[in-house]
């Protein structure tokens, strides 16, 4: 009966152990792409004097990054069409947070709760800056409630904002 009871309880800690390191992994590849999609929206679209961000072309430049260390969490494309109705809510200028996403996807019955999506979000907010953010809740492996990071459901909160002034690269 002891052994039970302690070999439960070990479970459960070895199962919190592995989602705290995969959720370092998760964040450290958010991270990673959010330095890149700052570069790549910064990088000027049409031509090396142009002020106009290259906010399209961000989502096609982190997805390879996110992908493999995302461990079943769809990343998400926020000028995806299927956003549209998010993008809406949030504004042109915003990107959104994690629970909006997850908020969004649980309203679309995606996922337990609206966990297991990230969002891939670059704009432009009107007032010289340009921010990229990867949000949302990747997919636990620690049932809802028992985990040290459990705040919603299933799911491992991912975070990672940057924002730049906008300007060129021109000589």
């Amino acid at each position: 009966m002891e052994f039970a009871l302690v070999f439960g309880l070990f479970l459960v800690a070895l199962m919190a152990i592995l989602d705290t390191w995969i959720w370092t992994i998760e964040t450290d590849a958010a991270d990673a792409s959010v330095e890149q999609g700052i570069g790549v929206a910064m990088s000027a679209a049409g031509s090396a004097t142009s002020t106009t961000p290259a906010l399209t072309d961000v989502y096609a430049s982190v997805l390879p990054l996110l992908q493999q260390p995302m461990l079943g969490t769809s990343v998400e494309d926020w000028y995806a069409a299927n956003l549209a109705a998010l993008r809406g809510e949030i504004g042109p200028n915003a990107c959104p947070t994690s629970d909006q996403v997850a908020d969004y996807f649980d309203d679309l019955h995606s996922g337990y709760d609206g966990v297991g999506h990230v969002v891939v979000c670059a704009v432009n907010d009107g007032a010289g800056h340009v921010t990229v953010a990867i949000t949302g809740y990747a997919l636990s492996m620690v049932p809802p409630g028992v985990g040290p990071f459990n705040w919603r459901g299933w799911g491992l909160p991912i975070s990672e904002t940057a924002s730049v002034n906008v300007g060129t690269y021109s000589p």
